[in-house]
């Protein structure tokens, strides 16, 4: 599976996505108000696409998706590389809600006391991070890396798990944390590093939604309702976190990156920006076609999140009723 398979995929991840909120919005009205059955089935929107092209691909989905063992000692340490990169995550988290919304805090505590924790785990510490890793450090990142770059690669690849999210709070973050899923995984040759720094965020998230939950119904939205004046502060003090942890972050991934062999396709994905590593995570020794990378279907799926997710979507749709209505009355 090369680019060009991967563009297409994403594409129709894209359209498939619309398709799913038309029929669930006509047929199935109830999985609107629940969350674990909404994230369900945007997962597989997600994750399906991309699967069916790799299995149409020939492509040998353990190997090419790059399940591999890692050692107990890097697990530990992705743990504590999760911890120090949070404050980066949290700091661009805050930044954004000057122009939008926390979707995390809404969307979590619109489910407050609806649903137990195990379930609430399962689905958004769980199943996503499975999910969104297979196809975004999995499919996608492995596809480009035959195409080019490693670095090319993991851009990209971060592109569309920040677009896969549809809003730009949550992309923001989304994107840094989907390069550092990379490095995770370069560093490990693993995709099992990125899964489990994905669902260690996640679930800190549920974690901390029904722990602050004891203290009340509306506990969690007062907590992640910030007047401008404490957001400011909280950038602040959040900018101080981030240059001191975001050192230590790095020092992290080296020393898993020395552990588990890799240290130095660690340093070439970044001092080799323009040439392909054969023996990065989920490359191969064989020569492949250097196909162009950014093709027509990945420009046209950035070009529909990015209307939809400026809201330029709803005037667009309602330019079109009102249109119709005119021929009509004509």
């Amino acid at each position: 599976m090369n680019s060009k398979k991967a563009n297409w995929a994403f594409l129709i991840t894209i359209i498939g996505y619309f398709v799913m909120v038309i029929v669930i919005g006509m047929f199935f009205p109830f999985v609107i108000d629940d969350l674990v059955l909404g994230n369900l089935a945007c997962e597989a929107v997600v994750v399906l696409p991309v699967l069916i092209f790799a299995l149409a691909s020939k492509e040998k989905l353990i190997s090419f998706l790059g399940f591999r063992r890692i050692k107990f000692r890097s697990v530990l340490m992705i743990g504590l590389f999760t911890f120090l990169s949070m404050p980066v995550l949290s700091l661009l988290n805050l930044f954004t809600q000057f122009w939008v919304k926390n979707e995390i805090a809404d969307t979590l505590g619109s489910q407050q006391g609806k649903i137990p924790f195990t379930l609430m785990y399962l689905s958004v510490g769980i199943i996503a991070p499975v999910f969104e890793e297979i196809a975004c450090r999995g499919a996608y990142y492995r596809s480009y890396c035959k195409s080019g770059s490693a670095f090319k690669a993991m851009m990209l690849s971060a592109v569309i798990f920040a677009l896969v999210h549809m809003n730009f709070n949550q992309a923001a973050y989304a994107f840094i944390m989907g390069i550092f899923a990379v490095l995770l995984v370069e560093a490990t040759g693993s995709l099992w590093a990125s899964v489990l720094y994905h669902g260690f965020i996640n679930g800190s998230q549920v974690i901390l939604l029904y722990t602050v939950l004891e203290e009340g119904v509306d506990a969690y939205s007062e907590n992640m309702a910030l007047t401008p004046e404490l957001l400011m502060c909280a950038i602040g003090v959040y900018v101080i976190f981030t240059a001191v942890t975001l050192p230590l972050a790095w020092a992290v991934l080296v020393w898993i990156g020395r552990t588990e062999g890799r240290s130095q396709i660690l340093s070439d994905l970044w001092t080799k920006r323009k040439q392909r590593m054969p023996h990065a995570a989920g490359h191969s020794d064989v020569k492949e076609k250097k196909d162009k990378m950014v093709t027509l279907p990945f420009l046209l799926a950035v070009a529909i999140c990015l209307v939809v997710m400026t809201g330029f979507i709803g005037i667009i749709l309602e330019q079109i009723v009102q249109l119709i209505f005119m021929r009509l009355a004509s």
